[in-house]
């Protein structure tokens, strides 16, 4: 038996959904942590009589859950929620805000603002662009992008690399009052500036990525430009001189115009956003060469082209399921995108029998830490790994009679369930009540330096509601 000495806490629950390689479901169960680690899962009984001198945090009425993990989603978007809706306009509207309209200011605040909303739904991993696509004229931005995350105790993946053509990009510098044009020499040496700032930062939970805001955005016919060939190949350089991962959007014809072009490009070191109309061929390639899938069921890239989401699994790529942020119409409650994913498979395949009640919450947990490379860290709650632990309050009308606790939890559970958040050993969160920040100061913040953007960017007309919001079939 190990001795009590070697757990700080136990976190004795009701039911504990270990996600684990056996899935075990323990009913009673509990988990012993020992500073950031979990030491042992195992029934209530069980870790009781073996720490009886740790802590015990009474989490009875609740079920246990590996920190939920995000695999992929946006800076800047807390501040632009429902921003031009209907209009059409808004990725054209938030690429003038993030690009030439916003300061450290928003972006710190922006990240705040995340990252409470992020904390108070059980995200305790995410990934996050720095824009719509990445803000790479000056590291502050992505510096400041990830401030909330790392004071709130979060652990968060800064994802910063060359927007798409065509370039020069022109930013603007609010601050210094002048513009700053971005080629794509600049977009690597701030990238690298990122890295070298950020990566493995506030004790190891801030890490960056490379990347580019697509895989091979001039792709044609299958064929990758000139200017492909040498962003692919310099995020596959700079990524492996540093260490990290990469993570790109991708369409339709740019996995086959990387494996074509810059092979080495695709591993699985690589996750891959959307997917949307991507081939038979290209999911080969990604299942071949390791590469993850992140997939937003939500967005609009899934509105234009389907990913086959099926399809990919059964071809064996590992597939998360993730916000992609929280604009222009989502939030990042990340466990109902889980079973809008499985509905959308379901209809798709006019079959019920897609996607059950516990592979949806592997896209949002064991999957997903697997897409971001983070498998050995988070994801699962077994011994070695982070005690990064949520609990989902379970004394409710929807949540009851008391049976299937995973299944309830994949159909009806929400982020506004979350009680009880830890991160790193260190609880967040408990009887709803979260900690390290105020939430007033937060909201003040936030809505401060959202209306001095909007006012720089002359952008008032896109805050207002659409005139055909009531009373209309379509915008």
């Amino acid at each position: 038996m190990t001795s009590a000495k070697q757990a700080d806490t136990v976190l004795a629950g009701g039911a504990v959904v270990t996600v684990d390689p056996g899935r075990r479901v323990l009913d009673p169960g509990a988990v012993a942590v020992r500073e950031d680690r979990i030491v042992a899962v195992d029934d209530r009984e069980t870790i009781e009589e073996t720490y009886p001198d740790a802590e015990e945090i009474d989490l009875e009425g609740t079920v246990l859950l590996p920190g939920l993990v995000d695999s992929h989603g946006h800076a800047g978007h807390g501040m632009t929620k429902a921003l031009a809706d209907g209009t059409g306009e808004w990725l054209d509207v938030v690429e003038e805000v993030y690009f030439r309209a916003s300061d450290e200011e928003f972006w710190r605040a922006e990240s705040y603002l995340s990252a409470v909303e992020r904390l108070e739904y059980g995200v305790t991993t995410s990934l996050s662009y720095t824009g719509s696509m990445p803000r790479v004229d000056d590291p502050k931005y992505a510096e400041a992008a990830a401030s909330g995350y790392a004071d709130l105790g979060l652990r968060h993946v800064v994802n910063v690399g060359p927007p798409s053509p065509p370039y020069p990009h022109v930013f603007r510098d609010v601050d210094a009052d002048e513009t700053v044009e971005v080629d794509l020499d600049h977009a690597f040496e701030t990238t690298e500036a990122v890295i070298d700032r950020l990566d493995g930062t506030a004790d190891g939970r801030i890490s960056v990525f490379v990347g580019p805001s697509e895989l091979a955005p001039e792709t044609e016919d299958g064929e990758a430009s000139a200017y492909d060939v040498e962003q692919m190949q310099r995020t596959r350089e700079l990524a492996d001189a540093a260490d990290t991962g990469i993570q790109a959007h991708a369409y339709g014809g740019q996995v086959l115009a990387a494996a074509e072009a810059v092979p080495e490009i695709l591993g699985p070191g690589l996750s891959l956003a959307h997917c949307a109309g991507v081939s038979e061929r290209e999911i080969e390639l990604m299942a071949a060469s390791g590469v993850g899938a992140s997939h937003g069921p939500m967005t609009n890239a899934y509105a234009r082209a389907r990913f086959p989401v099926v399809e990919a699994l059964d071809a064996g790529v590992t597939v998360a399921v993730s916000t992609d942020g929280s604009a222009p119409d989502r939030s990042f409650d990340l466990l109902p995108m889980g079973r809008i994913a499985a509905q959308i498979q379901r209809v798709h395949f006019n079959d019920t029998s897609l996607l059950p009640a516990g592979k949806v919450l592997e896209t949002m947990t064991v999957d997903a830490a697997r897409v971001l490379g983070m498998a050995d860290e988070v994801g699962s709650l077994e011994p070695g790994k982070k005690a990064d632990v949520v609990a989902l309050d379970v004394e409710t009308a929807r949540m009851h009679p008391r049976a299937m606790l995973p299944e309830r939890v994949a159909y009806v559970g929400s982020g506004l369930d979350v009680s009880f958040v830890m991160v790193d050993g260190t609880v967040l969160g408990r009887d709803r009540r979260f900690e390290g920040y105020d939430l007033d100061e937060v909201l003040a913040d936030a809505n401060r330096a959202f209306e001095a953007t909007i006012d720089r960017a002359d952008a008032h007309e896109y805050v207002r509601g659409h005139p055909d919001t009531w009373r209309s079939t379509r915008y």
